[in-house]
């Protein structure tokens, strides 16, 4: 019987701090975890972006992680990632997580939170602040039809609305890629799985 070793790192985490929901302790209620009030999904091109990559995520207790598929024997991305490499995560929030937040007055419809993540910045951390509300243009515009002979569509674009916010994962510069230890080979600089699970790019404090 012949074996296929498929070979998968941490590529990066986002750590999510919230005082009312600490990551539960062994033995404790897995339900009383952040994950439980959040819910978060890649929009539609990040999900086409993960599934040519083979890149993987999951949110569980207070923190997301994506996972990609790396060589055999190589510290790089099995399928070879795209220069202006980005990420986009859409987050709801549940009526217990929002009643516990002192969300600003003008959040709603399309004036949402924004936490824009740049893989090449020396911040890590971020708190949940009012300057953080803004409109966030959809990576998907609509189609609107036009009548006419002929008619035609025409592409318009559109803000992210009703939901609580979005994290966007963006590069930044040309120097020191928190992805990579070299970005012309792409060896990659990911947080090794092994032991270190608590070494995050980046951490998002929603209440301290």
């Amino acid at each position: 019987m012949d074996f296929i070793n498929i070979r998968y790192e941490k590529l990066f985490s986002i750590f999510l701090a919230h005082a009312d929901f600490p990551v539960p302790e062994t033995g404790k209620n897995w339900m009383e975890s952040l994950a439980e009030q959040l819910s978060m999904e890649p929009d539609e091109k990040t999900k086409q972006l993960f599934t040519a990559h083979d890149i993987h995520c999951r949110f569980n207790y207070n923190t997301l992680t994506c996972y990609i598929r790396v060589m055999d024997n190589e510290n790089k991305p099995f399928h070879r990632l795209t220069n202006d490499f980005s990420a986009r995560f859409i987050l709801n929030a549940s009526r217990v997580f929002m009643a516990g937040l002192a969300v600003s007055p003008v959040f709603g419809k399309d004036h949402i939170y924004h936490f824009p993540i740049k893989l090449k910045t020396t911040a890590s951390s971020t708190i949940l602040k009012d300057n953080l509300l803004s409109t966030v243009a959809s990576n998907t515009p609509d189609h609107i039809f036009h009548q006419g002979e002929p008619g035609h569509w025409e592409l318009q674009a559109v803000n992210i609305a009703g939901c609580f916010g979005v994290i966007d994962v963006i590069p930044e510069g040309s120097s020191k890629n928190r992805l990579f230890k070299n970005e012309a080979t792409q060896v990659l600089n990911y947080t090794v799985a092994n032991g270190k699970a608590n070494e995050h790019l980046y951490r998002i404090t929603f209440k301290s």
